[in-house]
């Protein structure tokens, strides 16, 4: 029998419109999330998704809640001014972090999970897992992978330095296709894998010739690489039949990881829901529940 793994990329606050689908799918499938997947891969807002489905198994409606406009007010909250700082400060998000997970540990998920971030001081991606990783906070993983470069400090773990891990992949398709056989051995593996959605941004190229770095950060150049399609390209080359996605254009739904986005949350559930709508028959069929 087949073992499914679900993948989820980051995209910040777009990560509502992941877990709006994701409670339409747990509402059709009339079971947990966790009772249909084997393992769970997350980067960034994903990887929180992943730990709230590991190691909470939180339903539907609570897995919303983290993406209320009470919680992300707190979250990006105590904004620096300075160009040499962070925009945030980390704290809010770590206090919400610690009303979800307070001191659970890695060991306490109930469905095995792989979590990545960026490692600064071995600049390689670490894939924190209950497996690997027992006795860490949940907290300070889910801290650590959404630790996204000029919105919130790095976050250290064990002496080593994190930052988000959209950094080394923010689609994590074939890392959980990896996890998936090495925890498998021997067994099909079936990666389900759903995005936050992608702009179709266009920059002019004669326009950057003479851009430095300031100018490439207000030409959003940190979405311009998140959102680079070649992860995709390559989870449908390499993982074939086996891979499936659920993601779409943007649209008119902002896409900065910012506090601005608030008044755009409706538009981001209704994205959810628009993914379900299209996907729901394909989603089932790949998972042998039609």
């Amino acid at each position: 029998m087949a073992k499914y793994v679900l993948s989820l990329d980051g995209g910040g606050v777009r990560g509502l419109a992941t877990s709006v689908y994701l409670f339409e799918l747990e509402k059709r499938l009339k079971k947990p999330l966790s009772s249909k997947f084997d393992l769970v891969v997350g980067t960034s807002t994903g990887g929180i998704i992943a730990l709230v489905i590991s190691v909470l198994e939180i339903e539907g409606p609570k897995l919303l809640e983290i993406y209320s406009e009470a919680n992300l007010k707190k979250i990006f909250s105590k904004s620096f001014s300075s160009f040499f700082r962070t925009k945030y400060s980390g704290e809010n998000k770590m206090e919400v972090l610690h009303d979800y997970f307070g001191t659970m540990k890695m060991s306490d998920a109930d469905l095995p999970c792989s979590i990545l971030a960026h490692n600064l001081d071995t600049r390689f991606p670490t894939i924190f897992s209950e497996r690997a990783h027992p006795e860490l906070f949940v907290a300070d993983v889910a801290a650590a992978t959404s630790a996204a470069p000029t919105y919130f400090p790095a976050v250290e773990i064990e002496s080593n330095w994190y930052v988000d891990g959209a950094v080394s992949t923010n689609n994590p398709a074939l890392i959980a296709f990896s996890e998936g056989k090495k925890l498998f051995p021997g067994e099909e593996i079936k990666v389900f894998s759903v995005g936050t959605g992608f702009n179709n941004n266009f920059v002019e190229g004669s326009k950057t010739k003479y851009w430095g770095s300031l100018s490439w950060l207000r030409g959003g150049i940190i979405p311009m690489l998140l959102e680079s399609n070649l992860e995709h390209q390559l989870s449908q080359e390499l993982i074939g039949q086996n891979y499936f996605r659920v993601d779409s254009n943007l649209n008119e739904v902002a896409s900065k990881i910012d506090i601005k986005t608030m008044s755009n949350l409706e538009l981001m559930k209704e994205m959810g829901l628009k993914w379900w709508n299209k996907f729901e028959g394909p989603s089932l069929e790949f998972l042998d529940e039609s």
